[in-house]
């Protein structure tokens, strides 16, 4: 089993994750931020608890997916195993992607909304993961 952290401002967009990954076991438990912020502050709280897999949307309100990034450069250092980190972006500037891939604990980027292929994938990544 493999726990994705999502973080995205956009309660549909988190109903959308949970009805494509209803059918995928291997995800469990999914769990949901708002905020990067919150999300940030329980890595640091409970570093032992982290997910195996984190989606984040770049573009948030106050706190948004950079602050994030710029936030877990110095955190992941510190972590046992690093997660998967996808960013995640209903952007079309390329510069938004350059930009996120540019972290070198930024696994890929993506357009919004997730998809089953994504979804997919990154099992995929994550089982590969597991054999290494």
């Amino acid at each position: 089993m493999f726990r994705l952290l999502f973080i995205d401002d956009s309660k549909l967009d988190h109903i959308i994750l949970d009805k494509l990954i209803a059918g995928i076991k291997e995800f469990n438990p999914v769990l949901h931020s708002y905020d990067g912020e919150e999300a940030l502050k329980s890595f640091l709280d409970n570093p032992a608890d982290q997910p195996d897999v984190i989606f984040l949307d770049i573009r948030m309100p106050r706190f948004d997916g950079w602050d994030f990034l710029e936030g877990f450069i110095d955190l992941q250092s510190a972590l046992p195993v690093k997660p998967l980190l996808y960013v995640f972006s209903s952007s079309i500037d390329p510069t938004d992607k350059e930009r996120a891939l540019s972290y070198d604990f930024v696994t890929g980027f993506f357009s919004k909304p997730v998809s089953r292929p994504v979804l997919e994938h990154v099992l995929a990544a994550c089982i590969e993961r597991t054999r290494s």
